[in-house]
């Protein structure tokens, strides 16, 4: 029986050359594709973090214009740390039962993260160099722009890595009054500050409003 040059093709398949030639471009293509999709997936975890403390400030100033009030929920501040006592989930405990906000402030990068309200002109921290103040028109004088404050509210997301800290803060603060990419440095100017990093993670403060 003679096997035609068609049915030969079929039998033979690929050969060891073709083979090689597609994991070449499948080789190419992943190089080209993979690093988007991190990006992407990072640049979404940035965007739901700050759609989810827009969300958390709208509820805020809701709650301020119809009550007058900042509650501190009867704690007391005597330091200024990521951590200690004066963290008093503002979202929970505030905005959700009074139904200003759907869900609380989720951030999509750090360890841990919550809404806090504090009393103005805490203590600086040692270390870090933060309290409650705010240089929010980056003059490098941190007062809140307001003459001081008695309360400030704010979002504190504790070991966020540096880029994704320097990514927020040049997202809401522009530029301008942010660290280049890749700086490991503090930035304590707008609404967005942090400490200079220590093994590539810092605390990140987010400035919702003060009174």
């Amino acid at each position: 029986m003679q096997v035609n040059s068609n049915q030969r093709k079929r039998v033979q398949g690929f050969t060891l050359i073709e083979m090689i030639g597609v994991l070449a471009v499948i080789a190419i293509l992943a190089s080209m594709l993979i690093p988007k999709i991190f990006e992407a997936i990072n640049s979404a975890r940035i965007n739901n973090t700050i759609q989810s403390y827009n969300a958390i400030k709208t509820g805020v100033l809701d709650h301020y214009g119809k009550y007058g009030a900042i509650n501190l929920l009867g704690t007391t501040q005597t330091a200024y740390a990521a951590g200690s006592a004066q963290m008093n989930a503002y979202d929970r405990q505030i905005l959700l039962p009074e139904a200003l906000i759907d869900k609380p402030f989720v951030a999509r990068v750090g360890t841990n993260w919550v809404i806090q309200a504090v009393a103005g002109g805490l203590t600086t921290d040692a270390v870090t160099g933060i309290n409650s103040s705010y240089d929010l028109d980056g003059s490098g004088t941190a007062n809140n722009d307001a003459g001081g404050a008695s309360f400030v509210v704010e979002a504190v997301i504790s070991s966020v890595a540096t880029a994704d800290a320097i990514d927020i803060s040049t997202r809401l603060d522009g530029l301008s009054m942010s660290q280049p990419a890749n700086s490991a440095l503090a930035d304590l100017a707008g609404r967005v500050k942090y400490a200079t990093p220590v093994n590539g993670l810092t605390d990140v403060y987010i400035y919702i409003c003060h009174r």
